[in-house]
């Protein structure tokens, strides 16, 4: 009898050897499991990050563009998946928006005539044309653009932000963002394709003629 009670003893030890060993396998599984999934999103987040961001060489060094080689020959007037997307100009004032589907920039002010012909500037790709929107001041820090290929910008979108008035001169500020289909770089190297990141432009009006004095991506009213 005593030796059946010792058996029966044993087997339930057995059992509940087995049981825990079993358990620890299962949650080691489930840990394994878990690690796998964390180390493939780190890993899909990477790979992502970079097939985004790629660094092409030039012969002025290294410089970060988009995914798209420089195309001189296409006419961009010609791709239909270009020309399907929007590409008005959307003013912004007082948080009223509206879009100007019938190219009379002219109702709404000096400033937005002056950005629509930039815009088509960059779309026939015409870099004197581009570079003669800005004062000569502004490329004291920054490079001309000497070449640029045809600009399949987008969305345009710009608000107006701030205006000042200093003795025979008014600076307009503006935030203005737009989108770069297939961008290559030539324009902007700072923004992949299709992505937006806004810039502030100051534009000034000083009478006899209307300048982009300074660019960039904040600005504090004053």
């Amino acid at each position: 009898m005593e030796k059946n009670i010792h058996i029966e003893a044993k087997k339930k030890r057995m059992t509940i050897v087995v049981a825990v060993a079993c358990a620890v396998c299962v949650i080691g599984l489930v840990f394994m499991s878990f690690e796998a999934q964390i180390s493939e999103l780190i890993d899909s987040a990477f790979n992502k990050e970079t097939e985004l961001v790629q660094l092409v060489y030039d012969g002025n060094g290294v410089h970060r563009i988009s995914l798209y080689d420089p195309d001189w020959e296409t006419n961009i007037f010609d791709v239909e998946r270009w020309l399907e997307k929007n590409r008005c100009i959307t003013y912004v004032d007082n948080g009223m928006a509206v879009t100007i589907t019938d190219e009379a920039y002219d109702e709404y002010g000096i400033c937005v005539e002056f950005m629509a012909l930039y815009f088509k500037a960059l779309m026939y790709g015409d870099a004197d044309a581009l570079c003669g929107f800005y004062a000569d001041s502004y490329f004291i820090e920054n490079e001309r653009w000497a070449k640029i290929t045809m600009q399949k910008v987008y969305d345009m979108r710009m608000e107006l932000i701030n205006t000042v008035y200093n003795q025979s001169e008014i600076i307009y500020v503006y935030k203005i963002s737009y989108k770069i289909m297939e961008n290559d770089g030539t324009f902007r190297d700072d923004v992949v394709s299709d992505a937006e990141r806004a810039q502030f432009y100051s534009i000034v009006d000083t009478g006899d003629e209307i300048k982009i004095t300074d660019v960039s991506y904040s600005y504090s009213v004053k």
